[in-house]
């Protein structure tokens, strides 16, 4: 599995998961699993989730455990699973201990899965735009691989985006998030939340992003944030996740 190629399905749903972190002051963290079952084993991986997550509510297992599968893409039917939500601390001191979870996977899923690669994003909330919360049935998932030394153009241009974004009230929401491990550096996800698949037509209400930087700072300062944009990143891959509530544990309130 290229986690270069899949990195940009983190996320989060994942929206569905964190649309509500995403709106706190302070960075949280998103530790996701990719796991891609054997050919001909799909069925029988969806029902070793199916089980895990019986097994979580058995332990009343406080932390939500999300399940995504890869609509498009080279890793098409591939799975995310994770949990968001968390600070570096949290992971010191998991609700279900790290050996009694791995014990439980291998017993009912790691027979029927082919590969499994691990990574740690860090939401970058005061970056982002993000919309009312509620759940997203699919996630568009756009991955950014930044040249080395741009680190800093590609930053402040994500700043700017979310001023112009505040300033205009944009009715385009979006989440950021940056790999903070598992990973090649200067990687940054875009994560934008859909309700149904008529949502990814384009909306002729939302101006683009170049006609949102002019109303907000002018021609001037708009070309500046698109050519810091484009002069920053080496290249994007998109993908389409689903959010597998079926596969999923959501604890009891």
């Amino acid at each position: 599995m290229k986690l270069t190629k899949l990195m940009l399905v983190c996320a989060t749903v994942l929206l569905a998961v964190l649309s509500t972190a995403a709106q706190e002051d302070k960075s949280t963290v998103t530790a996701l699993e990719f796991q891609t079952p054997k050919n001909g084993m799909t069925q029988q991986y969806e029902a070793g989730r199916k089980a895990k997550a019986a097994w979580h509510k058995q332990q009343k297992d406080p932390e939500m455990l999300f399940v995504l599968q890869v609509l498009t893409g080279e890793h098409t039917g591939s799975f995310i699973v994770g949990r968001g939500g968390l600070h570096w601390a949290d992971l010191d001191k998991p609700a279900v201990s790290d050996a009694a979870d791995e014990e439980e996977y291998n017993k009912v899923i790691g027979a029927y899965v082919e590969n499994r690669t691990a990574a740690y994003f860090e939401t970058l909330p005061k970056v982002s735009n993000p919309g009312p919360p509620g759940g997203a049935k699919y996630t568009s998932v756009t991955s950014f691989h930044i040249r080395y030394g741009k680190g800093d153009d590609f930053r402040s241009a994500m700043a700017r985006m979310y001023d112009a974004a505040q300033k205009t009230k944009w009715p385009y929401h979006y989440h950021w998030e940056r790999l903070a491990n598992g990973g090649p550096g200067g990687t940054y996800v875009l994560l934008v939340d859909h309700a149904n698949w008529a949502s990814f037509e384009d909306d002729p209400a939302i101006k683009p992003l170049r006609d949102v930087l002019r109303e907000a700072f002018g021609e001037q300062e708009a070309m500046s944030v698109i050519e810091r944009l484009n002069g920053s990143i080496e290249s994007t891959y998109s993908e389409i996740v689903e959010f597998r509530g079926d596969l999923s544990y959501i604890p009891e309130k």
